[in-house]
């Protein structure tokens, strides 16, 4: 077999309990009060582009601004409820649902206090991690 890339346990498996959660910031490098992400899997394809995974935690009450990404990306909710607004409407996702948001969409996710905290995974092509200054593009800084 001619293998190019690696595969190491330590760098591809995660779980909720293996790390520290870190506080998100928007695309403006203001810390989004309520909102913590975790590392998840990452890995480079082929191409030299990379996919990947994160976890995402956010308090009630809490909301990121409307944004768009450099790629498409998947939410899948583990715990909790939310708003995603996309393509004009609140659409309502709970645990064990799982959402593909196309790039060029702008959206954002709200947890109103009523739902309590909510956890996710954010999945998507080409990955940036949960701390990356250019992972989303806030419409507030257009």
């Amino acid at each position: 077999m001619d293998v190019k890339r690696s595969w190491q346990l330590e760098k591809h498996l995660r779980h909720l309990a293996d790390d520290q959660w870190i506080p998100m910031l928007d695309s403006d490098g203001h810390v989004l009060p309520g909102i913590d992400g975790m590392h998840g899997v990452r890995g480079e394809k082929e191409d030299g582009t990379y996919i990947g995974a994160d976890f995402v935690r956010m308090q009630p009450g809490t909301a990121f601004p409307l944004h768009t990404h450099h790629g498409d990306h998947e939410i899948y909710v583990i715990k909790g409820a939310a708003l995603i607004h996309i393509d004009g409407k609140d659409v309502v996702v709970k645990s064990g649902h799982l959402i593909h948001i196309p790039a060029e969409y702008p959206h954002g996710i709200r947890v109103p206090e009523r739902f309590g905290a909510l956890i996710f995974v954010a999945m998507g092509h080409p990955h940036q991690h949960v701390d990356a200054r250019n992972r989303m593009k806030s419409l507030s800084s257009t």
